[in-house]
Protein backbone atom coordinates (compact mmCIF):
# COMPACT_ATOMS: atom_id res chain seq x y z
CA UNK A 1 0.00 0.00 0.00
CA UNK A 2 1.23 3.49 -0.83
CA UNK A 3 2.26 6.15 1.67
CA UNK A 4 0.33 8.64 1.04
CA UNK A 5 1.47 12.32 0.32
CA UNK A 6 -1.54 14.44 1.36
CA UNK A 7 -0.87 17.55 3.61
CA UNK A 8 -3.28 16.99 6.55
CA UNK A 9 -4.62 19.23 9.02
CA UNK A 10 -3.39 16.33 11.56
CA UNK A 11 0.08 16.60 9.90
CA UNK A 12 0.07 20.39 10.04
CA UNK A 13 -0.79 20.69 13.81
CA UNK A 14 1.78 18.18 14.69
CA UNK A 15 4.36 20.15 12.98
CA UNK A 16 3.09 23.51 14.89
CA UNK A 17 3.22 21.77 17.48
CA UNK A 18 6.59 21.06 17.01
CA UNK A 19 7.92 24.14 15.70
CA UNK A 20 6.05 26.21 18.34
CA UNK A 21 8.15 24.66 21.32
CA UNK A 22 10.43 25.89 23.13
CA UNK A 23 12.49 22.32 23.61
CA UNK A 24 12.63 19.06 21.91
CA UNK A 25 9.57 17.03 22.26
CA UNK A 26 8.83 13.37 22.53
CA UNK A 27 5.83 12.00 20.78
CA UNK A 28 4.14 12.06 24.26
CA UNK A 29 4.73 15.41 24.21
CA UNK A 30 3.44 16.33 21.02
CA UNK A 31 0.57 14.01 21.27
CA UNK A 32 -0.94 16.30 24.14
CA UNK A 33 0.14 19.40 22.64
CA UNK A 34 -2.15 18.69 19.25
CA UNK A 35 -5.18 17.25 20.99
CA UNK A 36 -5.64 20.53 22.26
CA UNK A 37 -5.98 21.44 19.09
CA UNK A 38 -8.04 18.20 17.48
CA UNK A 39 -9.36 16.34 20.59
CA UNK A 40 -10.32 13.36 18.32
CA UNK A 41 -6.89 12.78 17.44
CA UNK A 42 -5.30 9.57 17.75
CA UNK A 43 -1.97 8.64 19.89
CA UNK A 44 -1.35 6.43 15.88
CA UNK A 45 -2.38 9.25 13.71
CA UNK A 46 0.44 11.74 15.46
CA UNK A 47 3.00 8.48 15.57
CA UNK A 48 2.54 8.27 11.32
CA UNK A 49 2.32 12.01 11.02
CA UNK A 50 5.68 12.24 12.66
CA UNK A 51 7.11 9.73 10.20
CA UNK A 52 5.66 11.23 7.18
CA UNK A 53 7.47 14.88 8.92
CA UNK A 54 10.53 12.80 9.51
CA UNK A 55 10.86 11.42 6.04
CA UNK A 56 9.65 14.76 4.55
CA UNK A 57 12.93 16.31 6.09
CA UNK A 58 10.68 18.98 7.95
CA UNK A 59 11.41 17.91 11.48
CA UNK A 60 14.81 15.21 12.69
CA UNK A 61 14.32 12.96 15.16
CA UNK A 62 16.77 13.00 18.43
CA UNK A 63 17.75 9.68 19.88
CA UNK A 64 19.36 9.94 23.14
CA UNK A 65 20.78 7.16 24.82
CA UNK A 66 17.80 4.53 25.99
CA UNK A 67 15.50 7.45 26.65
CA UNK A 68 12.51 8.35 24.11
CA UNK A 69 12.70 9.79 20.55
CA UNK A 70 12.72 13.47 20.71
CA UNK A 71 11.61 15.60 17.68
CA UNK A 72 13.78 18.90 16.74
CA UNK A 73 12.43 21.73 14.55
CA UNK A 74 15.98 21.95 13.61
CA UNK A 75 16.68 19.90 10.60
CA UNK A 76 20.36 21.46 9.80
CA UNK A 77 23.15 19.12 11.00
CA UNK A 78 23.96 19.90 14.34
CA UNK A 79 24.49 18.55 18.25
CA UNK A 80 23.35 18.22 21.15
CA UNK A 81 24.09 18.87 24.48
CA UNK A 82 21.93 17.09 27.32
CA UNK A 83 21.59 17.41 31.41
CA UNK A 84 21.93 14.20 32.87
CA UNK A 85 20.43 15.77 36.27
CA UNK A 86 17.54 17.55 35.00
CA UNK A 87 17.30 16.34 31.04
CA UNK A 88 17.41 18.91 29.24
CA UNK A 89 18.88 19.13 25.55
CA UNK A 90 19.80 22.09 24.05
CA UNK A 91 21.13 22.65 20.24
CA UNK A 92 24.80 23.02 20.07
CA UNK A 93 26.71 23.07 16.69
CA UNK A 94 30.41 21.24 16.92
CA UNK A 95 32.69 23.72 15.42
CA UNK A 96 35.41 22.32 12.19
CA UNK A 97 33.82 18.43 12.94
CA UNK A 98 33.16 18.52 8.51
CA UNK A 99 37.58 18.57 8.83
CA UNK A 100 37.07 15.95 11.88
CA UNK A 101 35.01 13.49 9.21
CA UNK A 102 37.33 13.82 6.16
CA UNK A 103 40.22 13.19 8.70
CA UNK A 104 38.34 9.90 9.64
CA UNK A 105 37.65 9.47 6.18
CA UNK A 106 41.31 9.83 4.88
CA UNK A 107 42.76 7.53 7.72
CA UNK A 108 40.00 5.13 7.96
CA UNK A 109 38.81 4.68 4.45
CA UNK A 110 35.29 4.77 6.06
CA UNK A 111 32.86 6.99 4.53
CA UNK A 112 30.64 8.48 7.58
CA UNK A 113 27.14 8.91 6.53
CA UNK A 114 25.89 10.34 9.25
CA UNK A 115 27.16 12.05 12.76
CA UNK A 116 25.83 13.14 15.93
CA UNK A 117 27.80 14.30 18.90
CA UNK A 118 25.84 13.99 22.28
CA UNK A 119 27.57 16.55 24.75
CA UNK A 120 26.24 15.02 28.33
CA UNK A 121 26.55 16.74 31.75
CA UNK A 122 25.26 19.67 33.76
CA UNK A 123 23.66 22.79 32.82
CA UNK A 124 24.12 25.99 34.48
CA UNK A 125 20.82 25.87 36.53
CA UNK A 126 21.62 22.28 37.49
CA UNK A 127 25.69 23.26 38.84
CA UNK A 128 23.89 26.08 40.43
CA UNK A 129 21.95 24.03 42.49
CA UNK A 130 24.11 21.38 43.21
CA UNK A 131 27.03 23.90 44.26
CA UNK A 132 23.96 25.55 46.39
CA UNK A 133 23.03 21.53 47.91
CA UNK A 134 26.91 21.66 48.66
CA UNK A 135 26.90 24.59 50.75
Amino acid sequence: MARSTRWTRQREAVLEAIQQAKKHLTAQEIYHRVRQRLPGIAYGTVYNSLAYLREAGLVREVKLGDGPVLYDKRTDRHDHLCCRRCGVVLDYKVPHLEQLLKRVRRETDFQVESAHVLFEGLCPDCQRSRDEEEQ
